[in-house]
């Protein structure tokens, strides 16, 4: 059940549950954006699991951008979902090119600062909706969650697990979204937060259920558990040769002239997903006509 997120009520219909184990998703970004730094891989690993988990909630032809902005305005967060569960996201330049120093030594608290913020872009083309809160929990989930509960005026709750061993290496990733139907009493938004983290082995060891099985799992920690329906998350960054060829206007005349001149090749990089692509003297000389 790797990157299947499971769609749950719990409760007696009262709350509305879904869980993904994430991990070979977020490893795939990762692994693709070539990041080595823990702090970083922390960073957008979580920001990452939530926002993949939140395009369970989407329909039809939405989506979910989001962009986190540090205290520090040059280092920022991006990732977005569609309702197909397609996911991507990145850091900004200034935030991989952030001092060695400060970023091996930097805490996420001391890094988000008191002046973090989200801004949220979620609906369809013909129905937008934008929104920007405080980051007062400094830890990106529990930041989350504060933007739905400020947002949707519902009481939500996002929890998150993203492990690494002492190798860097991604170990597990998974992440729940809990949020009250009407007329449920407000205390269970506090229980599913208790269970969440209470149960850690449990919820990391779901990806190997499937079905009924996982319904069964549930149930030892919930009450009255109804799997109500499953959606796959993948990446999918969307770029191409022909997207990037664009970027090379913006290299100067004497620059293309001297990478003809040499006979050398341009490359450029998807902030993306890190792919390079490769132009070669003939895609140079198109610029120059």
């Amino acid at each position: 059940m790797e990157n299947t997120i499971v769609k749950t009520l719990i409760f007696d219909k009262h709350v509305r549950l879904l869980f993904v184990d994430n991990t070979k998703l977020i490893n795939e970004i990762l692994s693709l954006n070539k990041i080595t730094n823990k702090i970083l891989k922390l960073i957008l690993g979580k920001t990452l699991s939530v926002v993949s988990l939140i395009s369970g909630t989407l329909k039809g032809d939405q989506r979910i951008s989001l962009q986190m902005i540090m205290s520090d305005p040059k280092y920022k967060v991006f990732a977005d979902a569609d309702a197909q569960g397609n996911v991507r996201g990145y850091l900004n330049g200034e935030l991989l090119k952030a001092p060695f120093d400060f970023i091996t030594n930097v805490s996420l608290d001391h890094l988000i600062g008191h002046k973090g913020t989200i801004r949220v872009i979620k609906g369809s083309a013909m129905n937008q909706f934008t929104g920007i809160t405080d980051m007062p929990y400094r830890n990106i989930v529990d930041d989350i969650s504060h933007y739905f509960n400020q947002s949707d005026q519902t009481q939500t709750y996002i929890g998150a697990n993203i492990g690494f061993g002492n190798d860097g290496r991604l170990l597990f990733s998974n992440a729940v979204f809990a949020q009250l139907l009407p007329g449920a009493p407000l205390g269970l938004i506090d229980e599913v937060k208790h269970v969440f983290n209470t149960n850690q082995e449990l919820f990391i060891n779901l990806r190997n259920f499937i079905g009924n099985n996982i319904e069964e799992k549930l149930s030892e920690v919930f009450t009255d558990v109804n799997v109500i329906g499953y959606s796959s998350v993948q990446f999918f960054c969307g770029c191409s040769k022909e997207m990037l060829y664009g970027m090379l206007h913006s290299l100067n005349k004497n620059d293309l002239e001297q990478a003809i001149s040499n006979k050398e090749l341009i490359e450029t990089v998807c902030q993306i997903c890190g792919r390079t692509y490769t132009f070669g003297q003939s895609e140079i000389q198109g610029l120059l006509k």
